[in-house]
């Protein structure tokens, strides 16, 4: 399945799922606990009577209409957690420190973060330095603590797309620490859709790709990670136990702004578009913070 979430002009939310032989997004709003409750495990039964609504196209539902509504996270419920990873390939961990690593870095993001309208991204008040890193992001549908990778890979309930923006000089110069420089409002755009794991089968072969105003900063494949993605779950779970509806963001390809020779930091009126096959793309406009 592939969930599109919106917000109407009073904040309301408005769910779309994918329906291919119609080729549109139909409205499912009210039929969000169903939903979740079908990509969730013990959900076995409910999901095969969506999919078969699915397959037969959908015959009494209503296409979304876009107007009046901006492009929403795609974030099913709020995350307890967003823990998100570093230096996990590594030309970027070279372009970044030099570094050649074999477990990655390992930081939280703040669920305030999170953005609600995917059309822009704020530079804070103050702030000159500010970077994007496209990353692929893991939402989990079960439990993970001290986990194999089997379990991790059995805990998954879908993807998405991450934009892990950062203001360096919040991370670097101000006694310095990861999650001071990306937890900002705005800085944790995800989307444009969620699609189940089911629609991504295999999660270790997705190309990333990043663009500032056409140009082409960012391009990796998944395949290129230090570790699989399932590995990376069953990692994090080491250190901290994951819930339902937590988020692991698994790393960025290099061609960042602080890893150019000058740095290009990004400038209000910047349009940033992230996207990856199966996943979609998201374009974002720099807002200078009022």
């Amino acid at each position: 399945m592939k969930l599109q979430y919106y917000a109407d002009e009073e904040g309301e939310s408005v769910i779309g799922l994918w329906i291919p032989k119609r080729r549109c997004y139909i409205d499912v709003s009210a039929r969000e606990e169903a939903l979740w409750s079908a990509m969730l495990p013990g959900g076995k039964k409910l999901r095969k009577e969506i999919e078969t609504w699915i397959s037969r196209g959908a015959p009494d539902g209503i296409p979304v209409d876009p107007e009046g509504l901006v492009l929403s996270s795609a974030l099913h419920v709020q995350p307890g957690t967003i823990a998100c990873l570093g230096t996990t390939y590594g030309d970027h961990a070279r372009e970044f420190d030099g570094s050649s690593p074999t477990e990655p870095a390992l930081f939280l993001k703040s669920v305030g973060a999170i953005a609600s309208d995917l059309s822009y991204v704020l530079r804070p008040r103050g702030a000159t330095k500010l970077d994007y890193e496209v990353e692929l992001a893991v939402i989990l549908g079960d439990t993970l603590h001290r986990a194999t990778p089997a379990e991790a890979r059995r805990a998954i309930l879908g993807y998405t797309l991450m934009c892990d923006y950062s203001e360096r000089s919040y991370q670097l110069e101000h006694n310095g620490q990861w999650t001071k420089g990306k937890s900002y409002d705005t800085f944790a755009p995800f989307g444009p859709v969620l699609v189940t794991k089911d629609e991504l089968p295999d999660p270790d072969n997705i190309q990333l790709e990043l663009r500032v105003n056409g140009e082409l900063r960012q391009s990796g494949n998944t395949s290129q990670l230090i570790m699989p993605v399932a590995d990376l779950l069953a990692y994090v779970s080491q250190f901290m136990t994951l819930s339902p509806g937590d988020v692991v963001s698994t790393g960025t390809p290099s061609g960042v702004a602080l890893g150019m020779h000058p740095p290009r930091y990004l400038q209000p009126g910047d349009c940033v578009e992230f996207s990856a096959r199966g996943i979609g793309s998201v374009r974002q406009v720099v807002e200078q913070e009022k």
